[in-house]
């Protein structure tokens, strides 16, 4: 079994020189600092054939390639997964979890999968569904259960799985930084955990911080997405890693009625009304190793249900607008101007129409995911980082200063001074 390698980092380091000292010096090293800031789109290693024989020798292996390499490269076509009718998602554990926490809660397994497609009495360990099956699942939870503590529930029940899953590989992690890295950056391992929710990460100030991402762009359903995924990160973090990691989390929602429901599951650091929902982690916490960690998957082998899953092979393919996202980032550190859209439809081999198509498809656009990476990157910079006008726009390729604050203010609906006031 191989692993993916990360989709796409943005490192920024933070100044040191607060102190009064010498600006041009202290300007310099801010330079150096936002020249950090750039964006690592890396190739996907292929995934295949049984966990139990390679797992050790695969994840220690991936996770020694140096993730914050400035690394662009793409996905071949046929690694894209252009449908939402494509069945990719490790779909057992994932309806297992859903029936455990959605029967107690008063739905009815009949109408659970009504219009779903998915036939309990035909799913296995190795029955994959599509991207449409699940989410069409998951908005039947959110309408049949009752109690706003659904989504963290969910996240729990899929986490508790964990060791009779594909993920069973992971416990052969040294650290918590290769367990976060193979959770939210491994294209395999999403497909087996939050197949809606893919993770943006920023490294700043000596914080890893995750933007939540979705596959298919489904308003009514991004909060309730956003909880399981959290849910299931924290949970999983805690169930392979055997400790809970302290863990900083913001939504751009205001602060809900169930708050209790929020803290019980996910800590009491939490911020609401924010520009941008996302968690963090201080860096320094995620090297401490793992006392659980094992030598080799071979220890699994007694596992009754190990050997019915063994032969599942999960490629490490990406989702078709996490691939746009990918190709917008490599527009903006190239400095690109104009529309990349026909540039991306040849790197797909499709046309411009086609591309657009399947883009609605996952009820999304080119423009809508474009406008997404920027004004993400703008809010890192301007309201996490701090970056002055003049920081931002040479990051952003903007060379007019009027025009930069009006992008600004068109993507984000504030202006770079009021960003600048955020804590996010």
């Amino acid at each position: 079994m191989e692993l993916s390698v990360p989709s796409f980092t943005v490192e920024a380091t933070p100044s040191l020189l607060d102190d009064g000292s010498d600006t041009h010096c202290e300007n310099k090293k801010r330079s150096s600092e936002l020249a950090s800031m750039d964006v690592d789109v890396k190739r996907n290693a292929g995934m295949g054939g049984s966990a139990k024989n390679t797992a050790k020798d695969s994840v220690k292996n991936t996770t020694k390639d140096n993730v914050d390499a400035f690394c662009v490269d793409v996905f071949v076509s046929s690694d894209v997964v252009q449908s939402i009718h494509d069945k990719v998602i490790a779909g057992y554990w994932l309806v297992k979890a859903v029936l455990d926490v959605s029967i107690t809660r008063g739905a009815n397994k009949n109408k659970l999968f009504r219009g779903t497609g998915i036939f309990e009495d035909t799913l296995q360990p190795n029955s994959l569904i599509s991207i449409k099956q699940y989410q069409s699942l998951l908005a039947n939870v959110q309408s049949q259960t009752k109690g706003a503590d659904v989504s963290f529930l969910l996240g729990n029940a899929l986490a508790s799985q964990w060791l009779r899953s594909p993920l069973h590989v992971l416990q052969t992690c040294d650290t918590l930084q290769e367990l976060l890295t193979h959770l939210v950056q491994h294209q395999a391992f999403r497909w087996s955990s939050m197949p809606l929710c893919q993770y943006q990460r920023f490294d700043i100030h000596g914080k890893i911080i995750l933007v939540p991402l979705f596959t298919p762009a489904n308003v009514k359903m991004a909060q309730f997405v956003s909880e399981i995924g959290f849910a299931t990160l924290i949970a999983l973090l805690k169930g392979i890693g055997k400790q809970r990691v302290p863990a900083s989390f913001s939504f751009t929602c205001p602060r809900p009625k169930n708050i209790a429901d929020f803290e019980t599951h996910l800590g009491l650091k939490l911020t609401f009304n924010c520009p941008v929902s996302s968690i963090s982690f201080e860096k320094s916490a995620l090297h401490e190793s793992l006392s659980a960690s094992i030598d080799s998957a071979s220890d699994m082998t007694n596992e009754p249900a190990l050997a019915t899953h063994a032969g599942l092979t999960l490629s490490p393919l990406i989702s078709l607008p996490d691939y746009v996202r990918s190709h917008v980032y490599q527009s903006i550190r190239s400095g690109h101007s104009g529309s990349a859209l026909p540039e991306l439809a040849e790197k797909l081999t499709i046309s411009p129409a086609t591309l657009k198509r399947k883009l609605k498809e996952f009820n999304t656009s080119y423009r809508q995911l474009s406008e997404e990476v920027w004004r993400n990157y703008a809010l890192i910079l301007l309201s996490v980082y701090k970056a002055n006008n003049e920081e931002a726009a040479s990051k952003m390729g903007i060379n007019d200063l009027p025009n930069f604050r009006r992008t600004i203010k068109r993507l984000t609906g504030k202006t770079p001074s009021e960003l600048r006031l955020l804590n996010t």
